[in-house]
């Protein structure tokens, strides 16, 4: 098996993350409008989504800047996260709560993949993407943070809403 350079590697790195930026654009839209009923967390899934384009656009600037593009770019997180939204959180039914916890596994993995390429920017003294990427990981960890401190809101909200009424 041939290795692969860290240049190389950077860039696939990078690739996946605009992968993953994209592909929660359109999930965070779905999300957003199923929230009708919670303002608070419409806004922020619609505030969200727009930060989610952005850094779309940012890490594919750093990709162009690197000498590749994008336009080979899988985009198979939404049906990773799709299917896992309904293998594993099916009790949930079709509930804001199932949408946070998603979320909160979406922003994770965010987190996860930017320390990564953070971490071989550095080594490969890529200072701007180091830069780029450290801004876009600070708000998705502000995003995982709001998912995470709202899931008792919501799961009350969603109780009371879906259990008590009927």
């Amino acid at each position: 098996m041939a290795k692969t350079n860290p240049h190389d590697l950077l860039v696939n790195w990078l690739k996946t993350a605009y992968s993953m930026e994209t592909s929660l654009v359109n999930m965070l839209e779905d999300q957003a409008e199923r929230a009708s009923a919670f303002p608070e967390m419409q806004s922020r899934l619609y505030g969200h989504r727009e930060q989610s384009q952005r850094h779309a656009d940012l890490v594919k600037g750093c990709i162009s800047r690197l000498g590749a593009d994008v336009s080979q770019v899988r985009t198979g997180l939404a049906k990773f996260l799709g299917g896992t939204q309904s293998k594993l959180l099916g009790a949930y039914g079709d509930s804001i709560v199932r949408d946070a916890i998603v979320g909160s596994v979406a922003e994770q993995l965010e987190i996860s993949s930017y320390n990564a390429i953070i971490n071989l920017a550095d080594k490969l003294n890529d200072e701007e993407t180091v830069r780029v990427c450290s801004q876009i990981l600070e708000e998705e960890k502000e995003m995982h943070a709001f998912f995470e401190d709202e899931l008792a809101n919501l799961v009350d909200q969603a109780y009371e809403r879906d259990l008590l009424t009927k």
